[in-house]
Parts: structure tokens; C-alpha cells; sequence
């Protein structure tokens, strides 16, 4: 039985151990308590979750043995080899089940100095690696897995789900904002279980006599993630809706349009628009607030012409079937008469929703764009977007520090779609997934309250060029801070 959490009502009452802006995490040390705090939540959370209680059996807990059925002597090895604070946590925790959270799946506790080069910083007493393994990542995620790695030596943690993921994060002393108190990474998950993003449900083998289940969500073991939740629509609206109110606060009085406060569309709109039914897009564009002004951002146009707005959809009308777990990408706010050609790029981008786009050699309408969607497909965000320009950025920086130009198909030009997106590294867990709107709508309020951004009688000023700036000095104006 570990040392803490002698009752039930203890192990679900952890309000005082996550991570907030009022509670910040620990620096400097692991704060084992509260990380093992954290840990057991979501061991209990998942137990009950498995066998539909509302408290969980401590007893059957403690009788839980993955990681701690390995042979006495294996355990007193790792355990030699890690510092007091691991061996603590490791004294304080249940062992958690197989399918542990969404991304990983089980409680290694590895040496694994092989996969992080930091060797010109590294001082560990001989006999202890640096790098521990502690979660590893689901192995139904593919090849080539790693997981949550913990520094031994600066007591931070860091999520590379691959392998490949780890040139994000080292060397250490270059990435360290992609290094993270432990707590911090498991308040994110539980805060995940909250909003609803990720949630324990059916197993693999019960969704099968229901297709629509499987259809509509990624589900590995007993968590799935879902392309979107409540939460994200009450709170994209929100955003939307404060940026809004910050342009017309700075616009002269009589410029703002005789508009009232109805939604930006009706259901009928979206339906001549070839817009899906229950979707994300469709519940935001139908409860938001509509902006009364004409420019969002530079040069993107709030679609007040409905007439306009149904005839620059290039891909709603082309059959594909939400039954399918489809969600084409819609575009929101266009650059009027900006059109691009489409490339691998972009073809990739909206081809996620249609197994035949057929586009190619044609152009398309630039402007803000819904994130296309396969439900069922791992890392799908439908809350999320992706801006559509009619030129190439080369130096502009996405989330995780990357160029725009990382991981695209031809180096004789840069993107067209990346501005503001997430990258290839999610620090709290996925990979390639789109950047959300609500933070997209975050981050322009803070462009307009830094003055990046400037508002005129027609709304934000600037034409599309405007964007182009994103490619001078280090980037980081045009980028979102790394998040869920």
C-alpha cells in the first residue's frame, strides 16, 4: 500500500496538489508527494472508470501489479539507480493498469541516456543515468516509442512520445522550455479528464456493434480522445466574442455595423453551405455572436455576404459522409479574391476528410479555415483551424520552435498553411494535431493589446500582406506558446 492516500476521499480530493497560476508547480525538485498525489488520481480514476464505481477499492488497487511484479533484485536495480526524491514517488504511488492514460500506457521507470544526448552538461553521480523513463508511450501509437522522460539531474520532465519527437527536446540546455515539473505534465492530463477531451468509456472490442462510436472518437484501451468537446465550443466562442468586443471598443462609434447581437449564421445558411450536421463548426458558427465590422484580422473578412460565404466553400460539397467520422474544413473568414494554387501542401492538409480531393491544379480561396477532419483518426482536433495564404512564409516559428518549412514535402518554397500552428511536439502529449481557435483568438487579442495589430473603422487593419511580417525578426509574434 503507498504511503499517502490512506483513504478513498483522499486519493479524489488532490484540488491543492494541481498546478495552477495561484499553485505553481515546484522548482527545482521533485515534489514527490504531490506528483504521486497526481499519479494515483488517475490510477483510481481509470479503475473506477473500468469497473463502473463511484469510489475506488483501495485494496484492489494495492493488489494491482505490473510494473512491481518484476523480480525483487530487478526492482532494488532501477531503484539504485535513481535519485531519493524517484524512489520516493515510486514508495507513494499504485501501479497503474496498462492502458494509464490515453498516450501512455504503463509505469517503466527505464534508464534511457541512450535517447537524450545532453552529454557535454551531464553531472549525475556514477552508477546513476540522467534520463529515466517513467510512462511509456501507447504502443498501439506505432514504432520507435519513448514517453514521459524525467531529468534526473534538473528535475524537469519532458513527453517525446517517439524517438523522433526527441529533437525537439535536446540538446536540454537548448529546449528547455519543452521541460516541464512532472506535476505540471499530470495536472494536463487531469485537466483533460475534466473538460472532457479525453474520456474512459467502452473498450476496443464493445465498439464494434456500434459503428458511429468508433467512427467518432480515437480510443486506445479504455481512453479515448474526442475531436471535440463542450467545453472547447463554450470556450472558443468566448475567445471569439472577447476579441470581438476589443476591436468594436476601438473603432469610432459610427463606423460599427447596424448589426444586432444575433449568431453569425443560421442553421439554414450552413445548410445551403453543404456545412455537416453536428459538428464543431457548425455549433460555434450558429451561437457566436456576429462582429459588427468588416475585418477580423488583416485582411480575412467576416462573411456578412451569406451569398459570398456559400460560394467560396471549396470543400463541403464534395460527399463526403459525417456517418464516416468526416468533417471537411470550412472557410470562416476569406481573404476576398486571394486564391493559391494547390500544392502537396495543401492537398495533404484537405485531404485528411476526402479519400479523393481531386484538386489538384486548381486554386483555392485563402483565408481562415476549420480543420478538416477523420474522427476516428488519431491527434484529429475539429476545434481547431488552419489559415490558408496566398504566398509562402519561410522564417515564421510554429509552437514547439520549428521553422514553418519542418516537414514540408519540397524545399523550393516555404508554407502556406503552418502560420500559428502547434508544430511536430506537443509537450503534454500528441503530435501533429492543428492549433485550437480559442488560442488562436487568445493570441490576436494579445497582437491588438500590444499594438502588433491596429483597428480602423472597418475593423483590423492591414491587408493579407500584413501576415508576411510573420517571417521577420525571431518569429515569435506570429506564433502560440505550447500548450494541450
Amino acid at each position: 500500500m503507498p504511503q499517502v492516500n490512506t483513504t478513498s476521499q483522499q486519493i479524489l480530493d488532490i484540488e491543492d496538489a494541481l498546478v495552477s497560476e495561484e499553485n505553481p508547480a515546484h522548482d527545482g525538485s521533485l515534489d514527490y508527494e504531490r506528483c504521486a498525489r497526481l499519479h494515483n488520481y488517475l490510477v483510481a480514476y481509470g479503475w473506477m472508470a473500468r469497473h463502473e464505481r463511484d469510489t475506488p477499492d483501495l485494496d484492489a488497487l494495492a493488489s494491482e501489479k505490473w510494473f512491481f511484479q518484476e523480480a525483487e533484485e530487478d526492482i532494488a536495480a532501477i531503484r539504485s539507480r535513481l535519485i531519493t526524491p524517484l524512489k520516493s514517488f515510486l514508495d507513494s504511488i499504485y501501479d497503474p493498469n496498462p492502458d494509464f492514460f490515453y498516450w501512455v500506457n504503463r509505469l517503466v521507470m527505464m534508464p534511457c541516456d541512450e535517447y537524450i544526448n545532453d552529454e557535454d552538461n551531464n553531472e549525475m553521480e556514477e552508477g546513476k543515468e540522467r534520463f529515466v523513463l517513467i510512462y511509456q508511450t501507447e504502443m498501439d501509437l506505432g514504432s520507435h516509442n519513448l514517453g514521459v522522460i524525467y531529468d534526473q539531474q534538473r528535475n524537469k520532465a519532458s513527453f517525446p512520445m517517439t524517438i523522433e519527437n526527441t529533437e525537439s527536446v535536446e540538446p536540454v540546455h537548448e529546449h528547455e522550455e519543452m521541460w516541464l515539473p512532472l506535476e505540471t505534465i499530470l495536472t494536463h492530463w487531469i485537466y483533460m479528464i475534466r473538460i472532457g477531451k479525453i474520456v474512459p468509456g467502452l473498450s476496443e472490442g464493445d465498439l464494434s456493434g456500434d459503428p458511429s462510436l468508433a467512427a467518432n472518437r480515437s480510443q486506445f484501451g479504455l481512453w479515448s480522445w474526442l475531436p471535440y468537446c463542450d467545453f472547447q465550443l463554450d470556450s472558443t466562442i468566448a475567445a471569439i466574442e472577447r476579441y470581438s468586443a476589443i476591436v468594436e471598443s476601438r473603432m469610432p462609434p459610427d463606423s460599427l455595423l447596424p448589426i444586432s447581437s444575433a449568431p453569425l449564421f443560421t442553421d439554414a445558411d450552413l445548410d445551403a453551405a453543404g456545412v455537416p450536421q453536428d459538428c464543431f463548426i457548425r455549433s460555434l458558427l450558429t451561437r457566436v455572436k456576429t462582429p459588427r465590422f468588416r475585418f477580423i484580422a488583416p485582411g480575412l473578412e467576416v462573411p456578412h455576404d451569406k451569398e459570398a460565404f456559400i460560394r467560396r466553400q471549396t470543400f463541403t460539397s464534395m460527399g463526403i459522409s459525417l456517418e464516416e467520422g468526416c468533417v471537411p474544413g470550412v472557410l470562416i473568414f476569406a481573404a476576398p479574391d486571394k486564391l493559391v494554387d494547390v500544392n502537396d501542401e495543401i492537398h495533404s492538409l484537405f485531404s485528411v476528410a476526402h479519400e479523393d480531393l481531386g484538386i489538384e491544379g486548381n486554386s483555392i480561396p485563402t483565408g481562415l479555415y476549420s480543420e478538416p477532419v477523420r474522427r476516428s483518426n488519431f491527434d484529429m482536433e475539429e476545434a481547431g483551424f488552419h489559415i490558408v495564404l496566398p504566398f509562402d512564409l519561410r522564417r515564421a516559428k510554429m509552437s514547439d520552435g520549428r521553422s514553418v518549412t519542418d516537414g514540408l514535402f519540397t524545399d523550393s518554397e516555404g508554407s502556406f498553411t503552418k502560420l500559428f500552428q502547434h508544430g511536430y511536439f506537443h509537450p503534454f502529449g500528441g503530435e501533429r494535431r492543428a492549433q485550437r481557435l480559442d488560442n488562436l483568438f487568445d493570441r490576436w487579442t494579445v497582437m491588438l493589446e500590444s499594438g502588433i495589430w491596429t483597428v480602423g473603422e472597418d475593423g483590423v487593419e492591414g491587408g493579407i500582406d500584413k501576415f508576411r511580417e510573420a517571417d521577420r525578426g525571431d518569429g515569435t509574434e506570429y506564433s502560440i506558446a505550447s500548450s494541450w
